[in-house]
């Protein structure tokens, strides 16, 4: 099985060699995201042939990835820290397993547990599980009450070439029909979702070959494509030093925006975001706080709206009770938005700090993120100012 192999060639190449090394764990990390699963808690113990003694609060589950399973038993006395078993070898005792962590973290009076368990995948193979459960108490999770939420941290580095080019990305668990491989076209470690992603069955042209990649029996193969895609761009140089993508467009008060022309002498804030974005929202009372602090000193925002078709009015209602005074773009396009496109942005608030004399990118996300923001862009101000004299 794929899974029970340390180091695998895949075959079925026409030219570029393909070669994957399994991960035993940190996989999570390389692949840049996770997709949780549900593992639904009840009273009955079907598959537990022997638990641990002692237990007096017990809920039952499993782990399930692919085809393997494994028992897993929450114990959540009242008044007392939980533990969670897993039957890591899948043998249905669950007292002969390596211990699984399960830490506690309290926030806001809500206690919330994580930890992990490395399971056996078959042959010896071991393979680290993720797991988290929220606070059962919690209103506002009602529904996973009675649920562990998991994901495999294990996976696969995967190595191939590319019209002579070595590239390699990181599969986590084991690859499926909806797979993707992250492509760092550029080598700058900053992942495109739209513009470095390899999907399964769908051609791709990133060196000015197509090639696809397959998926049989577990197994990943890539080759050639039939028939050529054209080449898809590389994902536009957003760092800090780097000159940013200029563009005209007109507000949603009518006004013209000739970005960064119009902001000559001047610090502009781009804020990619929506009203249906919460962490856009958290962030409102920061980047409010710093407009106010510093307009008059020269600093500038520019937002750019995510919000979908239909929505005009209630943009305009938001930005008004929500004293949002700086210019707005909105095209009713939703992640589609023609400015989203033009600078890649994967996800919101998405954010960049621009001078407007020079066009250069003086700050990203880092910066421009928390209640820091208007300390940072004073900062900013200053340092431009000094620059002048």
């Amino acid at each position: 099985m794929f899974a029970a192999l340390a180091t695998i060639t895949i075959c079925g190449l026409l030219s570029d060699g393909v070669e994957t090394k399994f991960v035993g764990s940190g996989a999570t990390a390389k692949v840049g995201g996770y997709s949780p699963v549900r593992a639904e808690l009840n009273a009955k113990a079907d598959s537990v042939k022997k638990a641990p003694e002692g237990l007096t609060a017990a809920k039952y589950g499993s782990l399930k990835i692919g085809e393997k399973s494994w028992s897993v038993i929450l114990e959540e006395p009242e008044g007392k820290p939980a533990k969670l078993f897993v039957d890591s070898n899948g043998d249905g005792d669950l007292t002969n397993d390596a211990v699984v962590t399960w830490a506690a973290r309290t926030q806001l009076g809500q206690t919330m547990y994580s930890g992990s368990a490395q399971v056996d995948l078959g042959g010896g193979t071991l393979g680290t599980v993720n797991m988290y459960r929220f606070d059962p108490t919690d209103p506002r999770r009602a529904a996973l009450k009675n649920t562990v939420l998991y994901y495999a941290d294990y996976g696969y580095e995967v190595t191939f070439e590319l019209d002579g080019k070595k590239f390699t990305s990181f599969v986590a668990g084991k690859p499926q029909a909806r797979t993707s491989l992250w492509i760092d076209r550029d080598g700058n470690g900053q992942r495109s979702y739209k513009l470095e992603s390899a999907a399964v069955g769908k051609p791709f042209n990133f060196t000015g070959t197509t090639y696809l990649l397959s998926l049989k029996d577990g197994e990943l193969s890539l080759e050639k494509a039939a028939e050529a895609v054209p080449m898809t761009p590389l994902p536009p140089n957003l760092a800090i030093g780097q000159q940013v993508i200029a563009f005209e467009m007109t507000a949603m008060d009518g006004s013209k925006v000739n970005f960064p022309k119009m902001y000559a002498g001047k610090l502009v804030m781009l804020d990619f975001w929506a009203t249906w974005c919460g962490p856009c929202i958290a962030e409102l009372p920061n980047v409010k706080k710093a407009y106010g602090d510093w307009h008059d000193k020269g600093f500038e925002i520019v937002g750019i709206s995510f919000d979908n078709d239909g929505m005009t009015e209630k943009l305009k209602t938001f930005t008004i009770e929500k004293e949002m005074s700086w210019a707005h773009i909105y095209e009713g396009k939703g992640w589609n938005t023609s400015l989203g496109e033009r600078f890649d942005v994967s996800s919101i608030p998405f954010v960049l700090l621009v001078d407007g004399d020079s066009g250069e990118i003086l700050a990203t996300a880092k910066d421009l993120r928390g209640p820091g923001l208007t300390e940072f862009i004073g900062k900013q101000l200053e340092k431009k100012k000094d620059a002048k004299k």
